[in-house]
């Protein structure tokens, strides 16, 4: 139990105004970025990623400087990876660098807003980029495990292949063909008429 001088102390120095860091920084280097917060995290916890070297009092003064925004706390862990090899299984041994986190209690609970649905994500070529991953973590796995080859029957058929298909049903279902060019481009049938180039008619059978 605190004691009376102490409670005094307590009281009067929550009446002052709150002090903040004034040291100014020209063409800071750091990165901070604000993280999503898990589905059962309250509003009023918002979670950053901050460089190793800051401290509690930097965060809050950044916040406080740079969006007005007040905390109550903050508490800050450093997320260590686990180790691993370079260049898939084929390198070296190593420990990627470790990350510091931060959680700031915010004095105004902050709300995400829901992410965007798939279709209206279509101007900022969502698609291609969920390609663009999907083909990257099957050359990681490939590359993870060089003896692992897939079979033909288990890759997916490409597209120029399913187009050739299709063309090749369409001309089969109706019979004919062409060329694309203009002008004559019939079949002569065997048996009928050929005029050569003397002008004589000739049966050919």
């Amino acid at each position: 139990m605190a004691t009376p001088t102490a409670a005094v102390t307590e009281a009067v120095a929550q009446q002052l105004p709150r002090r903040f860091g004034n040291k100014q920084i020209f063409l800071p280097n750091h990165v901070i970025a604000f993280i999503r917060p898990k589905p059962k995290q309250p509003p009023n916890l918002a979670t950053f990623v901050v460089p190793l070297e800051f401290n509690k009092l930097d965060l809050r003064d950044y916040l406080y400087h740079a969006y007005n925004v007040e905390v109550t706390s903050v508490r800050s862990f450093i997320n260590q990876p686990t180790p691993r090899q370079k260049y898939g299984n084929m390198g070296k041994w190593y420990r990627p660098r470790s990350q510091k986190m931060m959680i700031a209690e915010l004095v105004k609970p902050f709300v995400w807003p829901d992410p965007p649905e798939v279709k209206d994500r279509e101007p900022f070529d969502y698609q291609i980029f969920q390609k663009m991953e999907k083909q990257r973590k099957s050359h990681m796995e490939r590359q993870m495990d060089p003896s692992n080859i897939p079979l033909r029957t288990q890759q997916p058929t490409p597209e120029e292949r399913v187009a050739l298909k299709q063309q090749a049903k369409e001309f089969l279902d109706s019979g004919e063909w062409s060329n694309g060019r203009r002008g004559d481009d019939k079949w002569t049938e065997v048996e009928t008429d050929v005029t050569v180039s003397d002008g004589e008619v000739r049966n050919r059978k």
